[in-house]
């Protein structure tokens, strides 16, 4: 879908989400007012967990080539922000005069054990992460190709946790062509990038798989230019 969020076209929609929830408004966390057409958050600012009290978000990806595409529309009880990231990938708008709170991460792994929905949603969000990192990374030529490939890495790792598999080892087939073509490198500079990573200390070979033994090291390889 690549319908973009214009504020002109909520008012229809003003007077249906004026109900608060009470359960959230008692609980003493943060309350913040988002204006009709007001951006909640915007990729690259630092992640922020928020849920609707009031009102209501239109949830987006905004892509390199200037499509919008919707994501979900999130109402009074919604949890929005999800992700694995310090910062968002996505981008939230208000759709109406809308009310937020900020929820902090011991409330959302609450949340995660008892609702299964959420979790699909924290999955697909960790999805659309790895796709925004490979963006980023194939889009800014001046990063080295030892940043490109920890960057991907670490989006593999926080996908396989989101699933439930060990985030600190990344399969086989993983390590090859299949990063190679998602990164747009030769293989010859994966090697060398991926051999880096082992000198560093940040990354092993293991009858599993690459294992991430360092990640504060891969996080500052991720990091460099």
């Amino acid at each position: 879908m690549a319908t973009m969020c214009r504020s002109e076209e909520f008012t229809g929609v003003r007077g249906g989400f004026e109900k608060l929830n009470p359960g959230a408004l008692h609980s003493g966390n943060v309350l913040q007012s988002v204006a009709t057409g007001a951006m909640l958050f915007q990729a690259g600012d630092e992640r922020t967990l928020y849920r609707v009290e009031r009102g209501a978000i239109c949830h987006y990806v905004l892509w390199a080539d200037g499509r919008h595409e919707v994501i979900e529309f999130a109402f009074p009880g919604d949890i929005i922000g999800l992700g694995h990231l310090d910062i968002h990938s996505t981008t939230a708008q208000a759709m109406v005069d809308t009310v937020v709170s900020v929820v902090s991460e011991d409330e959302l792994k609450h949340a995660l054990d008892h609702d299964d929905r959420l979790s699909f949603r924290m999955t697909a969000a960790v999805e659309r992460e790895f796709d925004y990192l490979r963006e980023q990374t194939v889009r800014h030529a001046s990063i080295t190709p030892t940043a490109r490939v920890a960057n991907l890495l670490l989006a593999l790792s926080g996908l396989n946790a989101s699933e439930g598999r060990n985030g600190n080892v990344i399969s086989d087939d993983l390590t090859a062509g299949y990063v190679a073509e998602r990164l747009d490198m030769s293989i010859e500079n994966l090697s060398a990038a991926l051999l880096n990573l082992k000198v560093q200390g940040a990354v092993r070979e293991t009858p599993r798989g690459l294992e991430i033994v360092d990640m504060p090291t891969l996080h500052r390889m991720a990091d460099a230019a």
